[in-house]
């Protein structure tokens, strides 16, 4: 399999590992999404100095950089200020418009070509997604829950730009340095909205070093290497494995019990990951040697 694909399969399962973490943790949302970024920071420096390749972070980020950065720490505060206001679900079902909408807006912005195929197999994705949700959706929001809709829209808006940006990133900047100033920029714009200093105790070091290890440094230093070398589309339905995870491990872990249509929408999710990887795969791109090679 491609490496840019087993890639991005890590960084889905490392990202879900946030809700397992903040489950067992009990750590506050916004003091979680912190550590998450500022550890998630520290380990990827760390990694730089084991490779001996601190010059790549002297480089002063670009504007590019810091709207990554601003967009990653937004996704999440304005996912975690919706679910405050309407149920899990419905800020759940909002955010994970986004892979779609990030493939459709690559389509027209970037001329990543969208074909039949790939577009159903996203919708195929979505819609495993809705089933491991059980369709369990609020339809009619009163007028307390608007709030939380439109932190909802702010994320899947959010989250969809911070895939867009950084699947067409400058090709200057190495993975390292993009990635270690987003986690340090989203940790500056979270840090406001902790209500004291986050300072943890013996009882949660260890949660604060995973926390930002796995859906820190691993799936987001992961992902944006994934995002430079697979089209958006692939990306996307690829992210659709994060729900998946987080569903297998509550039934792995707490006992959680799983429904047959549940249990539908991981077949269907874990089927159209299968197929959008293989057409990727056996999609080779043109030569321009040949094509401008002399007729002999």
């Amino acid at each position: 399999m491609n490496l840019y694909l087993i890639l991005a399969l890590i960084s889905a399962v490392s990202m879900a590992s946030s809700g397992v973490i903040a489950r067992l943790s009990g750590l506050a949302p916004a003091e979680l999404t912190f550590y998450r970024l500022f550890v998630g920071a520290i380990c990827l420096f760390t990694l730089v100095l084991l490779l001996g390749k601190q010059a790549e972070l002297k480089q002063k980020p670009d504007r590019r950089i810091v709207l990554n950065g601003v967009l990653l720490a937004s996704f999440m505060l304005c996912f975690l200020k919706a679910i405050s206001f309407i149920s899990l679900a419905n800020a759940i079902m909002l955010v994970y418009l986004a892979p779609a909408l990030a493939a459709i807006a690559a389509h027209f912005l970037f001329q990543e070509k969208l074909d039949l195929a790939s577009g159903l197999l996203i919708a195929l994705s979505f819609l495993g997604f809705a089933m491991l949700q059980q369709f369990k959706l609020d339809l009619v929001l009163t007028e307390a829950q608007w709030p939380g809709f439109v932190y909802g829209m702010l994320s899947l808006f959010t989250y969809t730009g911070f895939l867009l940006a950084n699947r067409h990133s400058g090709k200057s900047e190495s993975p390292l340095q993009r990635a270690f100033y987003q986690l340090i920029i989203g940790a500056l714009c979270v840090l406001p909205f902790l209500s004291a200093a986050p300072i943890p105790g013996k009882d949660t070091l260890l949660w604060v070093f995973l926390a930002g290890f796995f859906p820190g440094f691993l799936a987001i230093y992961l992902a944006i290497v994934a995002l430079a070398h697979l089209p958006t589309r692939v990306f996307g339905t690829l992210a659709y494995i994060e729900p998946v995870a987080v569903i297998l491990a509550g039934w792995w872990l707490f006992g959680e019990t799983l429904s047959p249509l549940q249990l539908g929408g991981v077949a269907m999710i874990l089927l159209a990951g299968l197929v959008q990887s293989l057409l990727h795969q056996q999609q080779k791109p043109v030569r321009t040697d040949l094509q401008h090679r002399p007729q002999p």
